[in-house]
């Protein structure tokens, strides 16, 4: 009932319906919080655990001759080559992972014709050797002559010239070439003089590692 000069009560009403609801929402707030404090962990991260990895690289071992130096994994070993063109110096390897590999030094005398499957070319730069390129793929692959062809092919690569050996094209010989002339690259010192190189390496195995020639060049040095 309406009295006269007495105020209605209705908004007294909306504010505490309003004071419930801000206390209700302040209670689910206060309630979360805490449940996520419970379930969350919220300490220091441990530190990352790095490993480092150490390439197994074979350990070199320098070998002195009259007239040049070269190192080569400590197992090779001198080795008797009845190969014809017959090389100045050969080494090979003693262990079971390399005993099918051998490297060949032709001093001077130049086997001019001999042909390889792969070419490695390289240039002299006074006493020593720098190594051009990487090894190249088997030269049946890129000189167009026909595998199984009798005859060696003269060839290319990155403009380096090379006889490919057509015939024995499933061998694995590298040979060395350079701008002074096909299986020849030209040294000079003080000491020695100049003197022509001619290098092969051979490998035989389930899988070639042609890093074992191109680390025993770039170390060769003429005295």
């Amino acid at each position: 009932m309406y009295r006269f000069r007495e105020r209605p009560h209705h908004h007294r009403k909306l504010w505490l319906t309003l004071l419930g609801f801000v206390i209700i929402a302040c209670l689910v707030v206060l309630a979360a919080i805490r449940l996520l404090r419970s379930d969350t962990d919220l300490g220091q991260a441990p530190p990352p655990v790095t490993k480092t990895i150490t390439a197994n690289t074979p350990k070199l071992v320098a070998v002195n001759e009259p007239l040049f130096s070269i190192s080569l994994p400590a197992d090779w070993r001198p080795r008797v080559n009845n190969d014809i063109p017959k090389p100045t110096y050969s080494w090979h390897g003693t262990t079971k992972e390399d005993n099918t590999r051998w490297l060949n030094v032709y001093v001077d005398d130049i086997p001019a014709n001999l042909a390889v499957n792969r070419v490695l070319p390289i240039q002299g730069s006074g006493d020593k050797i720098i190594v051009a390129s990487a090894v190249s793929d088997n030269c049946v692959t890129f000189t167009g002559a026909p595998a199984g062809n009798q005859n060696s092919f003269p060839a290319k690569w990155q403009g380096i010239n090379f006889l490919c050996d057509t015939g024995n094209y499933t061998r694995d010989v590298v040979g060395t070439s350079s701008p002074d002339g096909v299986n020849t690259v030209v040294l000079s010192s003080a000491d020695e003089g100049t003197h022509q190189f001619f290098f092969t390496y051979t490998d035989n195995s389930s899988s070639p590692d042609y890093s074992i020639f191109t680390d025993a060049l770039e170390t060769f040095h003429l005295k």
